[in-house]
């Protein structure tokens, strides 16, 4: 498995938790990221916590103005992603709540039981595709953070330049998986909990905290969506 550059630097040495802890005290996207922590924990099979939860973060990450997502609440986009993956959704967190450790499940769960989990990532996030695909993008920004809405446990919601240029994948499973490696490989070296290092405790999951060093990592923007 390999290491990104992402909470360790170019010569291997783990980020100090002083850095990650000032990233994510000035993370911009906490109040939404917050909200969709809690307000997931609720999700049923009614529809209604999953279209809140993803237009929340579709909305606070600037989804919305353009592309498959414009007009949201006035479209059946999300009506029709529920119809498609809310069965499996709704399986997921359900065994993710009834482990009593919703905020760590990604590392607590054993190697093969997280191999499998993100293949069923994957193909959920294909499943969706053909709905978060726009005109000039393949839709896997879109899905990502759909899903991390209402999965935000194990889910990473993935921008255009973290897709390039810091994960150089297209498959949602492998970056779960290498996030994963990634966290624990820090966790080892700093002897800390990433997921304990916000201020007032309001970014709880790892990927939720994971996602902080994430988008610090990116390069710069891009022009190209996926």
């Amino acid at each position: 498995m390999t290491s990104y550059n992402i909470l360790f630097n170019l010569d291997g040495r783990a980020k100090s938790p002083e850095d990650v802890r000032e990233k994510i005290r000035v993370f911009e996207y906490t109040d939404a990221t917050s909200h969709i922590i809690c307000e997931s924990l609720k999700l049923e099979a009614d529809k209604k916590v999953f279209i809140k939860c993803s237009t929340r973060i579709l909305s606070n990450f600037g989804m919305t103005r353009s592309g498959a997502f414009k007009d949201i609440n006035e479209t059946d986009i999300l009506p029709k992603c529920w119809s498609i993956i809310g069965d499996q959704v709704l399986e997921i967190h359900n065994k993710v709540v009834d482990s009593g450790s919703r905020d760590r499940y990604l590392l607590e769960i054993s190697d093969s039981e997280r191999e499998e989990l993100s293949g069923k990532i994957w193909s959920i996030t294909k499943l969706l595709l053909p709905l978060t695909m726009g005109k000039t993008s393949w839709g896997l920004v879109g899905a990502s953070k759909i899903l991390f809405s209402v999965l935000p446990e194990i889910v990473l919601p993935v921008d255009n330049s973290m897709w390039l240029n810091v994960f150089k994948t297209v498959d949602l499973g492998d970056v779960i998986k290498g996030m994963a490696y990634d966290i624990k490989m820090w966790e080892n070296a700093t002897g800390l909990r990433l997921n304990k290092l916000y201020p007032d405790q309001r970014l709880t999951t790892l990927p939720s905290a994971y996602n902080v060093m994430a988008m610090a990592a990116r390069p710069g923007k891009i022009k190209v969506s996926i």
